[in-house]
């Protein structure tokens, strides 16, 4: 399997948990995603009824990614549940590619 890029994201981290489902464009299902962060540090979860803050969830500091890249793997359920915030008082981004 091939991974083609075919969108891309710049979300910003400055306040309460955000979810990426409300960044994804609708234009296909997203089954792989490399994530960028840059500025602060980051925590995330991909739980359905809960959201990361800034002492709870899986920590990436600024400079650190994200990888749903194996191509023989479905990574729709991290992508769709996963919840981000910010863990230190610098705001950070989210650079998002999306594969398909």
């Amino acid at each position: 399997m091939v991974l083609n890029q075919r969108d891309f994201l710049d979300i910003s981290v400055d306040g309460e948990s955000l979810a990426l489902i409300d960044y994804l464009p609708t234009t296909s299902r997203w089954h792989h995603a490399l994530i960028q962060v840059s500025g602060g540090s980051i925590r995330w979860l991909a739980i359905a009824d809960r959201s990361p803050t800034s002492a709870i969830g899986n920590y990436v500091g600024a400079g650190g990614k994200i990888e749903w890249l194996t191509p023989d793997v479905d990574y729709a359920g991290l992508i769709y549940h996963a919840k981000f915030t910010k863990a230190s008082p610098t705001n950070a981004k989210l650079e998002v590619s999306l594969f398909w």
